[in-house]
């Protein structure tokens, strides 16, 4: 008999680190992570766009998302695009699903070392004044935020 992989702070450094290496790699954009906290009980950034994806694995279900602040945002794509954005446009907000298929393809494979098998959804985008991301779980959320020159974003992971 074999056990099922325990969701712990490895997990969840996981995804912190892909956010850090996506946004390093393919942005050229320099963030730190921040301390970890669930929904509610911390400060959270005011989004404007946020990529959301399902996941599912041999041992959970849930959904990821990460979240920015329009000024953020265009930085980090104007990082991704090599050039300079003032407003947000539909193309523009196609990145904000892409880069959480990035992150969830850079945390996959070592969570797959882990012995997580993870698969995802296609990634869906909200975006509007202040976006409250709805996660179809009752299950507590838990905030992953990080710090730039350019401000602040956020990952929010549930997992039921």
């Amino acid at each position: 008999m074999t056990t099922a992989p325990k969701l712990d702070a490895n997990f969840i450094k996981t995804f912190a680190a892909a956010a850090l290496e996506t946004l390093r790699v393919q942005c050229s954009f320099e963030a730190r992570v921040g301390k970890p906290f669930i929904k509610g009980q911390g400060e959270e950034v005011e989004s404007a766009i946020a990529g959301i994806i399902g996941l599912t694995s041999n041992v959970f279900k849930g959904t990821i998302a990460i979240a920015f602040p329009e000024k953020t945002f265009l930085a980090i794509m104007g990082g991704m695009l090599g050039e300079s954005f003032e407003v947000m446009t539909p193309d523009l907000e196609d990145g904000a699903a892409e880069l959480m298929n990035i992150v969830f393809g850079c945390a996959k494979k070592s969570l797959s070392e882990k012995g997580f098998t993870v698969e995802r959804a296609v990634p869906t985008v909200v975006k509007g004044k202040n976006v409250e991301i709805r996660h179809i779980s009752t299950a507590p959320i838990l905030i992953i935020p990080f710090e730039s020159p350019a401000g602040g974003l956020q990952i929010e992971i549930v997992l039921e």
